[in-house]
């Protein structure tokens, strides 16, 4: 809900500069901007906390480049979810059943390119 709040803020803040410039406040905005940012900055820390924890015999560089991705996963892949989760919500709401799509197991595999055996 944070991002949904900053986002709010942010564009009451330029609907405020823009129409009724008397009353908007740019301190009110920095604030919230410093607010954001530091929560950024734990999210970040967290993160790297569970990586460190993460019980593995040696640490390898895709770590590195999987922490760097934190901030990709905070404003694509929640934004993402988010949208999911409230779906999810009013599907439960309106009382319309939910559908697992579960797929029939006939332990048969087939194959549809040619492999040559030799032996």
């Amino acid at each position: 809900l944070i991002d949904i709040m900053f986002a709010f803020g942010a564009i009451t803040f330029l609907f405020d500069r823009y129409w009724h410039p008397e009353t908007a406040n740019p301190r009110s905005f920095e604030k919230l901007v410093m607010f954001f940012l530091f929560f950024l900055v734990i999210d970040f820390i967290t993160s790297a906390i569970a990586f460190a924890l993460e019980s593995k015999e040696a640490r390898v560089p895709e770590d590195k480049w999987l922490l760097s991705q934190v901030w990709l996963q905070r404003f694509a892949y929640r934004q993402l979810f988010s949208v999911v989760l409230f779906k999810t919500l009013k599907r439960a709401f309106d009382g319309k059943p939910f559908n697992w799509d579960k797929l029939e197991r006939t332990a048969e595999l087939t194959h549809q390119g040619s492999v040559e055996v030799t032996g």
